[in-house]
């Protein structure tokens, strides 16, 4: 089954697909073990950062040998593009799907580029993820309170007329969602998420899942959130995990032993996503 029919069954039946980033190979070895655990489909995130660190050809074969081996569907999304020479490469490689980030461009030269990215996939199976309104922050972990301008939010009417217009799969919405883990995390504005709901039914997606309360996140999903990104907590898991390790075993110099319980804390984190996400059992 195709990315977008997961989408559009996921929209009917009221659960959310992940998105998980991974820039290390026992990050995606992680990811995957969790879906095959628990027979979930699963979006695989490279951001530009990430899948220039790694190469958009090494990472496009690293996720086939996943995909061969796998008896859950594994799709492949570049994050957070805003290069588009850098779009059409990972388009040209094979990635499933695309998000184009023009959040910082007016609406209008938003707009405007989106809609050749469309049209660069019109023959292919790839989709295209478009974003209004701003998610700010950083994938990191915060010390202070985060903050959310009012103005930053996506507004009902950008997003219908961002969707007509661009033909773009699916919308990234800006609903006090925020980028990183802060020390107070912001609430999510459910009544514009359903305001914006109501004005379209482009796949709805909340990037920044990231330290937001399970009650948010099931908030988020009853009232239209079809995919959700998490990178911070892997991201976090990852790094204290290894700092634990190196403090446990400061003369262990074997790679393979350091690193494979970072597999093993990884696929934790992500089976906690995938069932409070409700994607469970739905591959």
């Amino acid at each position: 089954m195709k990315l977008l029919n997961y989408f559009k069954k996921a929209q009917k039946e009221g659960w959310a697909i992940g998105q998980f980033n991974f820039t290390t190979d026992e990050q995606l070895k992680g990811i995957v073990a969790a879906a095959q655990k628990l027979n979930s489909p699963i979006i695989l995130g490279t951001s530009e950062g990430e899948s220039r660190f790694l190469g958009l050809e090494k990472i496009k074969a690293l996720v086939d040998a996943f995909k061969e081996k796998s008896s859950v569907p594994i799709f492949l999304n570049l994050d957070h593009g805003q290069d588009l020479d850098y779009i059409k490469e990972a388009i040209k490689i094979g990635y499933d799907c695309v998000h184009f980030d023009g959040s910082n461009l007016s609406l209008e030269e938003n707009i405007k580029l989106t809609k050749r990215i469309v049209k660069l996939v019109s023959k292919k199976s790839i989709l295209v993820e478009g974003e209004v309104g701003i998610i700010g922050g950083s994938s990191q972990l915060h010390h202070q309170k985060a903050v959310i301008e009012k103005e930053c939010l996506s507004s009902a009417f950008e997003a219908q007329r961002f969707v007509k217009e661009t033909k773009a799969n699916s919308l990234a919405v800006a609903i006090g969602n925020i980028h990183g883990v802060y020390q107070k995390m912001p609430k999510l504005d459910i009544e514009r998420l359903k305001e914006i709901r109501q004005a379209t039914d482009a796949i709805l997606v909340l990037h920044g899942g990231s330290g937001l309360s399970q009650k948010e996140i099931k908030s988020a999903i009853k009232n239209g959130i079809v995919k959700i990104n998490i990178n911070t907590e892997l991201r976090l898991a990852w790094r204290e995990n290894l700092e634990d390790i190196l403090k446990k075993d400061k003369e262990e110099i074997k790679p393979y032993k350091i690193l494979t319980p970072l597999s093993e804390k990884i696929q934790r984190v992500v089976e906690d996503k995938i069932k409070l996400f409700g994607s469970e059992n739905k591959a």
